[in-house]
């Protein structure tokens, strides 16, 4: 791979995500900026290939603000510089993950009208008569795309305030909406980011293995760039490679869901021996309830002092943030708001609630949103004024430390008393068989709803539904146990390893 002769200069650093690069570009040249499998960019060369993509979407694509175009790929060494290249000359990117079913797909592409779809030829078949869009390969021509733009006229820095890119939301709860994302909101963000983690910043690499078709992914990874640090791109997750990693003394830090722990904690004890050489100051875990008793069973093998909880969503970043120290003293919270953000518990009136009262979770930050991409209903629904209406219910205690109880779709509702599943599920978790645990509502004749728990147990141990409901009366009142327990192999999730509640429901409800 040759490098063009071309120089970044300070006028290409301005206030968009591409400028991060650029930035370092200035500052440390040959430090490794992108590792992928056998590949290595170092700033430098990352800096190039963001401009030949810039460029290419300008001189050869013909697009510019306003216009859109996607990226459908698993994590690959392209699909950081197509990001902020397509972006920095203006274009929107929409990023549906490679695993969208093809309806969901035909959905995303129509919704954010994208012109030009890149992917890699094993998913090209996918696209066949769905959308009209220009399908360019990541496998044949895109290097020789690259290499034939000119970087005689520089693409300057984008407007900060523009949409750079546009993941959707997961459809846990519906039809995935497309969150539009600006430059502004998501630098802001990735510098708060860095701040609250004291783990993204030059002196560190980042392993990635979270698709970056989802904000939690491509936020971190790009984060990790935009600070100065190497980022090490993985295609996805296997929890033996990953330990392997963390352990080669390379790696520093790494965002993970709790399934992403659960499944590490889970490896024969042959291979989570293999930790000497750990040179961890931050696991970052987002996405999805962190139940207490994994979180106790994992700071108790990586270490004190490492695992960062925070809260947020597509439509704002991270909102909150809970340092590793304070894990113990504000147990079940997920921290006080970041820098610049602020979090409010309303009632269902939008007056503000007590203390210790549950609500409706808002939020207020420079990192909002530009609104739900060709979805004007949605956008309104979602906002009052500056503030944002996250869908989540939680809890605020005297310090300002946010606790989160539940989605408010996943609420229950039972002889008319709210139950919210994840204070079932944290009982669930604290037995010594269960090694993931889902409640949901299912209808109910006489109650309206009844409990229903899906249980994965632990390797080598099961507990039968009665043992369940006893260890749930030790912590719950009568109300709370769920009515029927069943045991499987794995809960379902989605590409962003959210559990899909939605299925469970529907699954348990038919049978």
């Amino acid at each position: 791979m040759t490098t063009p002769d071309f120089h970044v200069t300070a006028d290409l650093v301005g206030a968009d995500i591409a400028s991060g690069v650029m930035a370092g570009a200035l500052r440390h040249p040959d430090k490794p900026a992108l590792l992928f499998g056998d590949r290595c960019l170092s700033f430098s060369q990352l800096a190039v290939r963001i401009q030949q993509v810039a460029a290419m979407a300008r001189d050869e694509l013909h697009l510019g603000p306003g216009d859109c175009a996607a990226i459908y790929a698993p994590n690959c060494l392209a699909y950081i510089e197509i990001v902020a290249g397509l972006s920095r000359a203006g274009v929107m990117v929409a990023t549906p993950t490679h695993r969208a079913a093809r309806q969901e797909l035909r959905h995303i592409l129509n919704n954010c009208r994208a012109k030009v779809v890149f992917c890699p030829d094993d998913l090209a078949g996918n696209l066949a008569g769905l959308v009209s869009a220009d399908i360019r390969s990541l496998d044949t021509g895109y290097e020789e795309a690259l290499a034939r733009q000119s970087l005689a006229n520089p693409v300057p820095p984008a407007d900060p305030e523009a949409t750079f890119c546009i993941p959707y939301t997961s459809g846990t709860t519906g039809e995935p909406k497309g969150v539009m994302l600006s430059h502004h909101c998501r630098s802001h963000l990735f510098k708060a980011m860095a701040h609250h983690f004291r783990c993204l910043g030059p002196d560190d690499q980042h392993l990635c293995f979270a698709p970056l078709a989802h904000g939690g992914g491509y936020g971190f990874a790009m984060a990790s760039v935009f600070n100065g640090g190497t980022l090490e791109l993985l295609e996805a997750f296997d929890p033996a490679h990953v330990l392997s990693r963390l352990a080669s003394g390379d790696v520093t830090s790494v965002f993970m869901v709790p399934t992403h722990i659960h499944q590490i904690l889970a490896l024969p004890d042959e291979l989570l021996a293999r930790r000497d050489g750990f040179r961890l100051n931050g696991i970052v875990v987002n996405a999805a309830p962190f139940a207490h008793a994994l979180k106790q069973r994992a700071v108790s093998y990586f270490g004190e002092g490492v695992i960062h909880e925070c809260y947020g969503c597509t439509e704002v970043g991270i909102a909150t943030a809970l340092a590793p120290e304070l894990y113990e003293d504000k147990t079940g919270s997920v921290g006080p708001a970041i820098i610049g953000t602020e979090i409010a518990v309303r009632r269902e009136d939008r007056s503000p609630a007590d203390a210790g009262e549950i609500g409706d979770v808002w939020i207020k930050s420079p990192t909002l949103f530009n609104g739900f991409c060709n979805n004007e209903a949605a956008t309104t629904e979602a906002l009052d004024g500056e503030w944002l209406l996250t869908g989540d219910m939680g809890a605020m205690d005297d310090d300002d430390f946010l606790a989160i109880m539940d989605r408010r779709k996943d609420m229950v509702i039972s002889g008319g008393i709210n139950i919210y599943p994840r204070e079932v599920e944290e009982v669930l978790m604290q037995h010594e068989s269960v090694a993931e645990a889902a409640v949901v509502g299912i209808p109910d004749a006489q109650w309206g709803e009844r409990l229903a728990a899906v249980i994965v147990p632990r390797p080598g141990r099961q507990a039968s539904p009665d043992e369940i409901m006893a260890h749930c009366r030790d912590y719950l009142g009568g109300y709370k146990v769920p009515r029927e327990i069943t045991f499987r192999d794995e809960l379902p999730r989605n590409p962003a390893g959210k559990v899909m509640k939605r299925t469970i429901r529907d699954e348990l409800s038919k049978a």
